[in-house]
């Protein structure tokens, strides 16, 4: 006979984390049960960022060619393959971002998920902090619990820009590392080379003052994907200790692949560099990661010049910029990724259930730490981009009208008489 069990088998934590789990998670299941009652065809589901795109030529061709080689598929170094790693050390000195980095400098892991809590696990003691600046990427929380760090939440400008001096506040002797995500998930924010010389140089000053290393961790999986001639500068590149985590899979279209890389600035650490690659090396392997997939590691390796495409993304922008501008949201236009991060029209949970009930889905603001927007995919369908404009004039029109019936009449404009219906509208009408 089995032994019952009084208590929860499940732990305290994890029963947390469900019940504040991913909102896009989420939104995504529910846009599923919302497909099967009503639709797909009626139901505009920018909920995820999942590209719905195939991944480039170059790509395939390289993996269809990595898998019919008759080499085994067994273990390598915890590193990744040397052959690999040197391929991608040499990307990142051919195309500027760093001029000297080696093989040794590169870790192949499991996506850029996998490339962060290898890093964490690695720098972080219990109780050191990390400081996120708001938005973050909503998972970010998770996997800074995940090694006993304390997340430190830093605001950015209005027009989501670094706030250098905000950072600069929240530095403490607790503090370990600062995370950015550039392009930024969820604003599509792309940080300017002023800004993160200036955070480099008060990182440096503010580890000088409290007599330890601060880290600087550069999460880059949306840095191709670009629009209006913007210049990526990887935050991993003006600051010295610094690791750079990478994934193809926003990319090459190939979210389900989980491979990617850290890349150690070839200036980190100094003296300790060489103990640090080699611990990340073997906190890849402890975590229960091993090493990276063997045929995704060479299938990249080969592939690491693939071109990658942004036209149909920065037409998908425009199309659902239009329909914003034409409906009265405000928003910040993104400069790269594939997100749209507007303000709501009325209170955060209120605006969403009304989208919904439109039958759009979107993400909260708050799951990404900025209540009062909320965030648009568009690494879907032309059929969705054109469904979605229209359900975000449906929504706006809702506001719009109700905003009407309400109008406030100036004061003493008609005193002893109440406005007639008529009044009231032509004077909303105007205003517009």
């Amino acid at each position: 006979m089995g032994i019952l069990l009084k208590a929860k088998m499940i732990a305290k934590k994890t029963i947390e984390r469900m019940e504040t789990g991913s909102a896009i998670r989420k939104m995504f299941d529910e846009g599923l049960s919302m497909k099967a009652e009503h639709g797909a065809e009626h139901v505009a589901d920018l909920s995820l960022g999942n590209p719905e795109f195939a991944p480039p030529k170059a790509f395939l061709e390289a993996l269809r060619r990595a898998a019919s080689e008759p080499t085994p598929h067994g273990y390598m170094p915890n590193a990744g393959y040397p052959h690999v790693r040197e391929a991608i050390a040499g990307y990142l000195n051919r195309h500027g971002y760093f001029e000297n980095a080696e093989a040794r400098h590169v870790l192949m892991t499991t996506g850029a998920a996998g490339a962060i809590n290898v890093v964490l696990k690695t720098i972080l003691d219990p109780g050191d902090e990390v400081i996120v600046l708001r938005p973050y990427f909503v998972e970010y929380r998770f996997y800074i619990d995940n090694h006993g760090g304390q997340m430190a939440l830093v605001d950015t400008n209005e027009d989501f820009s670094l706030d250098v001096e905000a950072v600069a506040a929240a530095v403490t002797r607790r503090t370990k590392a600062v995370m950015l995500n550039a392009p930024n998930n969820p604003s599509g924010r792309v940080y300017d080379r002023a800004s993160l010389e200036a955070l480099a140089e008060m990182l440096l000053r503010k580890a000088h003052e409290h007599g330890r290393a601060i880290a600087l961790i550069s999460d880059e999986p949306y840095r191709e994907l670009l629009f209006d001639d913007t210049a990526f500068v990887s935050p991993a590149t003006v600051y010295p200790n610094s690791f750079m985590c990478y994934s193809w899979s926003k990319s090459f279209n190939i979210a389900g692949e989980r491979i990617g890389y850290v890349a150690v600035n070839p200036a980190a650490m100094g003296e300790d560099r060489d103990a640090l690659l080699d611990a990340l090396a073997m906190t890849n392997r402890t975590l229960g990661f091993v090493n990276a997939p063997a045929l995704m590691q060479r299938a990249v390796a080969e592939a690491v010049e693939a071109e990658v495409e942004t036209g149909h993304y920065a037409a998908k922008r425009e199309k659902l910029c239009a329909a914003l501008d034409e409906s009265g949201y405000t928003y910040v236009k993104p400069e790269g990724a594939f997100y749209i991060f507007p303000q709501t029209l009325g209170p955060e949970e209120a605006f969403i259930r009304r989208a919904r009930e439109h039958l759009l889905l979107v993400v909260p603001g708050s799951a990404f730490g900025r209540p009062g927007h909320f965030r648009l995919s568009f690494a879907c369908d032309d059929r969705t981009v054109a469904l979605a404009c229209e359900k975000l004039r449906a929504v706006a029109g809702d506001y719009h009208r109700e905003r009407a019936q309400v109008e406030p009449v100036p004061r003493g404009a008609f005193a002893h008489k109440a406005p007639s219906p008529e009044a009231g509208t032509k004077g909303h009408d105007a205003s517009r």
